[in-house]
């Protein structure tokens, strides 16, 4: 039998391992603790070359290491960001839904190409425009 109601009423809350993983270290590298967990690293890795008068593993780890742990990152907030946006967009979805005189084309705008979603800010920035003159008081 299918499932009746709103479909966010019958939400599986499945998740994978490393959507998990991705969300935790996501919001963990966005805090203070991370901010100062890097700097002290960064200055241990500095003290660590004057210690040892600048050794080429020591630059090569940095040339090389960084790099990849900056890709990882890209990639894992990039993963986090579209999950954000997308439960973003569906609550505006739901909104413009139930929302009475609003066209439920709305829902689909993000599909749009950039001519189209110019042309609807320029309409709605008339209908702006509109508002306020008929709010301006006459004269």
């Amino acid at each position: 039998m299918a499932p009746t109601g709103h479909a966010a009423t019958h939400l599986r809350g499945e998740e994978t391992a490393y959507r998990r993983w991705a969300q935790r270290l996501s919001d963990g590298a966005g805090s203070g603790v991370a901010f100062g967990a890097v700097a002290a690293l960064g200055l241990a890795w500095v003290a660590l070359g004057a210690a040892t008068d600048y050794p080429r593993w020591w630059e090569l780890v940095v040339t090389v290491g960084m790099p990849i742990v900056t890709l990882l990152m890209i990639v894992l907030l990039q993963h986090t960001q579209n999950h954000d946006s997308r439960a973003t967009q569906l609550k505006l979805d739901e909104l413009i839904r139930v929302s009475e005189g609003a066209t439920n084309r709305m829902m689909t705008v993000e599909d749009a190409s950039p001519d189209d979603l110019d042309r609807i800010q320029e309409d709605f920035r008339a209908d702006a425009r509109q508002v306020d003159l008929s709010r301006t008081p006459s004269g």
